[in-house]
């Protein structure tokens, strides 16, 4: 893979091919640590059931070419106290970004950037069709806010950083593209949920510190990327950011990284750590995960130890951590495991479905064995 760290680069890239994805992240820690949020706008969700059938179906010379926009997505989630209150993902039928500048949307949710003050705009506008929590937040239930992420170092990667890694962040090692755009934000906001007839069932208003990063290739990410281990985590005032990726066998594109950050300084940047896992454990559909990861930095020989702790987002090829939340620790942010074989795995695709809303209109956007057939049928048949 390649990493990079530029606004630049955080325009859409305008990528038309099969397969092709390109997705914007954003999450945010409160400071109090109660609440945590999590925004994503896809063009070609890489987890689409739909869009990987879709794929398949185009090799095999049974549909056209799928085109990414046309399986654009938003994803956003809330938790509270290392819970999750409210999840949404959501494939639209529209979506427009711009190639000069950051400015996506997907339905009524909008990302834009302002330049003169550094700051992400995030206008988020979703109905709430699933809930993984125990808390009722039953359909039909909306979920708008807006957020502000204000870069406080939009040219931290300097020359002299670059230069004292390896080199590997120069060299374009396989297509996916990471691009470590805005590692330290202050983020403002304020979300409401409202119920049937607009009643406002709960209202939560955030101050705390944000992370945004951006990430695109042309090529499916089932065909390119094996496993991979992402987190971000405070100590303090310290925090440090950590990527290992594992192609598949036989590609390009092992990665390591680590930057540590004072405040919103760069002390150190590494494309040499060493990741150790500790306790590893499978969630319920078999997706094997560190329970505890050792983050050794050999520049400085200075280890940090992941614990992660609550588990909020599990599905079969993804699982999202809230890491050190409890009061004892001295450490807290936000981790991932992803298994990119696992979205080839037709086993799966079903329950990922149940995860993704789509509006009834989705239907015409599918490959013609997908209209006869049925969606799940699809995904049982096509070989």
């Amino acid at each position: 893979m390649r990493m990079i760290a530029s606004r630049t680069e955080d325009a859409w890239h305008g990528l038309r091919q099969p397969g092709a994805y390109e997705w914007w992240y954003f999450d945010a820690l409160s400071e109090d640590r109660e609440y945590g949020v999590v925004a994503i706008w896809f063009c070609g969700i890489p987890f689409s059931p739909d869009y990987n059938a879709h794929f398949e179906a185009y090799e095999r010379g049974r549909a056209l070419p799928p085109d990414p926009c046309d399986y654009a997505a938003f994803s956003f989630a809330l938790y509270h106290r290392g819970r999750p209150i409210a999840y949404a993902l959501v494939e639209y039928d529209t979506f427009t970004a711009s190639t000069a500048r950051p400015m996506v949307s997907a339905g009524r949710n909008l990302l834009t950037y302002d330049p003169a003050t550094a700051t992400y705009h995030l206008n988020v506008d979703v109905d709430l069709t699933e809930v993984t929590t125990p808390i009722p937040v039953a359909i039909g239930r909306r979920l708008t806010g807006t957020f502000s992420f204000r870069n406080l170092n939009e040219n931290w990667l300097s020359p002299e950083l670059v230069a004292s890694s390896r080199g590997l962040m120069e060299q374009a090692l396989g297509t996916h593209t990471w691009n470590l755009v805005a590692p330290v934000c202050a983020t403002q906001g304020a979300l409401e949920i409202t119920g049937a007839g607009g009643r406002c069932e709960r209202r939560v208003t955030f101050v705390g510190r944000g992370y945004h990063d951006h990430n695109y290739d042309p090529v499916p990410m089932s065909r390119a990327i094996n496993r991979w281990h992402w987190g971000r985590c405070w100590r303090g005032d310290r925090m440090l950011i950590y990527y290992r990726n594992e192609p598949l066998p036989g590609q390009p594109g092992a990665f390591s990284f680590g930057a540590v950050f004072d405040g919103e300084r760069p002390e150190l940047v590494t494309d040499a750590i060493e990741v150790t896992f500790e306790a590893q454990r499978r969630n319920w559909l078999g997706l094997k995960y560190p329970h505890r990861l050792h983050i050794t930095l050999p520049a400085t020989g200075e280890t940090w130890t992941i614990r992660q702790q609550h588990m909020v987002d599990s599905g079969p090829f993804y699982i999202r951590f809230l890491s050190g939340a409890g009061p004892d620790d001295d450490a807290h942010g936000v981790s991932e495991t992803l298994d990119g074989r696992r979205l080839r795995w037709r086993l799966f695709r079903p329950m990922i479905n149940t995860r993704i809303q789509r509006p009834p209109s989705r239907a015409n956007l599918l490959p013609a064995p997908v209209v006869r057939l049925g969606r799940t049928a699809l995904i049982w048949l096509v070989s």
